[in-house]
Order: structure tokens, then C-alpha cells, then sequence
């Protein structure tokens, strides 16, 4: 797309991102780390239309980040991803949700810089909601459910079933989850 042409629909995507705007100005810090993780480069109010525009899953992101009663009197004019379903206390900062859709995050908690793609479940299971550590990338179709931890620096890969704990460092696969790949290079 040529620069004039971007330029001017970003211009009239503004109008309607006001509120959002204003929103992001008060809560800029703590956005700004999800910014940074869609690589559209630091935090700033382009990069902010840029990505808010342009990504129907940061949208529900930054709605879970202002709260609900919040979110609500703005999301009607840029609405999230339908799909989309978050309901965690707390999720950490430089969180990344890529390509997704169709995706349930019910968890006790989940670290910082936290990524997930597509039909990624976290739910309830013998024991509860499952905790998740920092630094952990769940891929497409991923199921994480009961009172389980995800360790720190973790992996989970494309269509594993985790329902047990996962110690730090490791790339766990496969329905059940079992670990493939440990930080210092061994393969178990």
C-alpha cells in the first residue's frame, strides 16, 4: 500500500479511535509492552491505530486490559474478535495473541510475555484452572485444563493435551503432553 493511501485511512480510522486513544494515553505503560510483541515496532499512538485497527485479536487484549466496565462503552466502535474468550484474574505484560480466533483463556493466572495462536483452550479440569508461567508459547489447538502449572520458558506445542504439571524449560507435544525437548539440548 503507498504511503498516501495508508496515510489516509489511517487518518479516518482515527476519528472513530478517539476514546481509544484517550484510553491508551491513560494507560500507556502498561499497553505499550503489547505493542512491542506484534513487531509493528515501539509504542506509539500510530503504532497503536496501526495495530488496534489492523488486529481484531489486540483489540480484545487491550478491551481484558481497561476492564470490562471500561471497554464496554467503547468496543461498540472497534469491536473485538467475537471468538475470543478471555476470563483470567491476571495476565502479565507483553502478552501476544497471533493469529487467533477461536480461543478460550480461563486460567488462575498467566506470566509475562505470554503468546498464543489459534484454538488455543486453557480451562477448568479435575483440580481447577491452570496456572501459566512467564515466557510460555502455546501453538494451534493446544488444550491446557485442570489445577496444573506451566513452568516458566516453556513450549507447548501444536495440538498437545496438557492435564499435568510442566517443569521450566521445556517443549512438551502430543495428546498426552510428554516432553520432547529440555533447555539444555536434551532429548528425552
Amino acid at each position: 500500500m503507498n504511503p498516501v493511501t495508508q496515510s489516509i485511512i489511517l487518518s479516518l480510522s482515527t476519528l472513530r479511535m478517539i476514546p481509544h486513544i484517550l484510553l491508551y494515553l491513560l494507560n500507556k505503560e502498561k499497553i505499550d509492552m503489547d505493542l512491542r510483541r506484534c513487531h509493528e515496532g515501539e509504542g506509539s499512538i500510530v503504532t497503536f491505530i496501526k495495530v488496534c485497527t489492523r488486529q481484531k485479536s489486540f483489540r480484545n487484549l487491550f478491551y481484558y486490559r481497561m476492564g470490562e466496565y471500561v471497554s464496554v462503552f467503547v468496543k461498540w466502535l472497534l469491536p473485538p474478535d467475537p471468538t475470543i474468550h478471555i476470563t483470567c484474574p491476571y495476565i502479565g505484560k507483553g502478552a501476544l495473541f497471533e493469529h487467533n480466533y477461536s480461543t478460550y483463556l480461563n486460567a488462575e493466572r498467566i506470566g509475562d510475555h505470554f503468546r498464543c495462536l489459534q484454538l488455543v483452550t486453557l480451562g477448568i479440569g479435575k483440580g481447577g484452572r491452570p496456572t501459566i508461567g512467564n515466557n510460555v508459547s502455546i501453538y494451534t489447538g493446544a488444550t491446557v485444563f485442570g489445577g496444573i502449572t506451566i513452568g516458566n520458558n516453556v513450549e507447548i506445542g501444536a495440538g498437545a493435551v496438557v492435564f499435568e504439571d510442566v517443569p521450566d524449560n521445556v517443549t512438551v507435544v502430543g495428546n498426552p503432553a510428554r516432553i520432547i525437548r529440555k533447555e539444555d539440548g536434551i532429548i528425552v
